[in-house]
């Protein structure tokens, strides 16, 4: 966030990373292109007034 003189306050660019993790032997890449997908029709990150950026940690699940 941040402040002008009269101690008013906005929000500037956020960057999310979100921990994600795939079933075990999943596609890393394409969880990551299912990812990027979803965040350029995110609701929430087009409606508000600056930019949402988005760097999601993506592993294989441990286990069947």
């Amino acid at each position: 966030m941040e402040e002008d003189a009269s101690g008013a306050g906005r929000f500037v660019p956020a960057m999310l990373r979100p921990n994600v993790v795939i079933q075990a032997g999943g596609d890393v890449a394409r969880a990551a292109e299912l990812h990027n997908e979803a965040h350029r029709y995110c609701y929430i990150a087009s409606s508000l007034h600056f930019q949402v950026e988005c760097q999601p940690v993506i592993a294989p699940g441990t286990g069947p």
